[in-house]
Parts: C-alpha cells; sequence; structure tokens
C-alpha cells in the first residue's frame, strides 16, 4: 500500500466521522430545542415520589410451603452433572438423595472440603436454602463452584424436590 492509497483512506474516515458528527448535531437541535415550546396540554397526576410502596417479602416457610416438587426437578437439572438423586451415587459431588435432614458434610464415600466438613450441622430446609443462596458465601472455601440459585421460589421449589427423595 503506498502513501497516496494510506491518504485516501484516512480521508474517507476523517469524511465520514464529519458527516456523522454532523447529522448528530442536527437531529438533537431537532428532537431537543433550546426552549420548550408553550405549556404541557396534559398533566398526569401521580403519587408522591416518596411515597414508594414496599411489597412485604413472603417468608420462606410459606414459599415452601407452596413449593412444586415438579418445577424444582427441572431447576434440579442444573445440578445433575455434579449430583445424583440414587442413594449412595457419587460423581463430582455427593448423592442428595435423603439430604434434607442428613448430617451436613456426612455422605457416606464422598470427601468433603474442609470448609463443608467442618459446618457441623444438618441440612434442614432453611440451611439449604441459605446454602443454594450461594454456596461459596455459606461456606467460604468450599470445592464447590456453583454460583447459587438467586431467586427463592427456584430455591424452595429444589428443596421441595430434594425432600421428596427421601
Amino acid at each position: 500500500m503506498n502513501t497516496m492509497e494510506i491518504t485516501k483512506v484516512v480521508g474517507g474516515l476523517a469524511g465520514a466521522l464529519l458527516v456523522l458528527l454532523l447529522l448528530k448535531m442536527g437531529a438533537e437541535a431537532y428532537y431537543f430545542p433550546a426552549e420548550a415550546e408553550g405549556e404541557q396540554a396534559y398533566t398526569i397526576a401521580t403519587a408522591d415520589e416518596g411515597a414508594v410502596e414496599e411489597t412485604a417479602a413472603v417468608p420462606f416457610a410459606e414459599l415452601l410451603a407452596a413449593a412444586d416438587a415438579g418445577k424444582g426437578g427441572r431447576t434440579f437439572n442444573k445440578c445433575k452433572g455434579c449430583h445424583s438423586t440414587d442413594p449412595g451415587v457419587v460423581k463430582v459431588g455427593p448423592s442428595l438423595h435423603g439430604v434434607v435432614g442428613r448430617p451436613q458434610g456426612a455422605e457416606e464415600g464422598f470427601t468433603y472440603s474442609a470448609a463443608v466438613a467442618g459446618l457441623g450441622g444438618t441440612w434442614t430446609p432453611e440451611e439449604l436454602n441459605a446454602f443454594l443462596t450461594k454456596p461459596s458465601d455459606y461456606a467460604p472455601g468450599t470445592a464447590m463452584s456453583f454460583a447459587g440459585l438467586p431467586k427463592e421460589k427456584d430455591r424452595a421449589n429444589v428443596i421441595a424436590y430434594l425432600s421428596s427423595l427421601q
């Protein structure tokens, strides 16, 4: 490529940018005039901006009572790559058959990370909800790389599904 061709390319790009700049300035002048023309024809009355209605959070126990195990089974498909629902079948993670009510870090045949093995509690629905929200926050240092289930309803459905596997 010689100098003349490079000059043509640079000149073409500069010309295109100049045209775009002029179009932008013209559009702003057309759509956003400096002064508003007249008054508003119709004003819509709204509630006070400071008065925001707060929605009451539904307690987790109520969500769990209304949970759908079938939907939980579909959401659990995200977990099937690492966990089995068959008793005693260990994959990358432990079997989750009978996990509700089981001591934490106590599945036979699976070696837990120190973070989970040291928890020492029981997998209650509330504990599973906290864990499934974000496992790395519940048990810092866990080997489980799952990001968690952000929707509380999804967590309740998965816990209902796991409870049905008892």
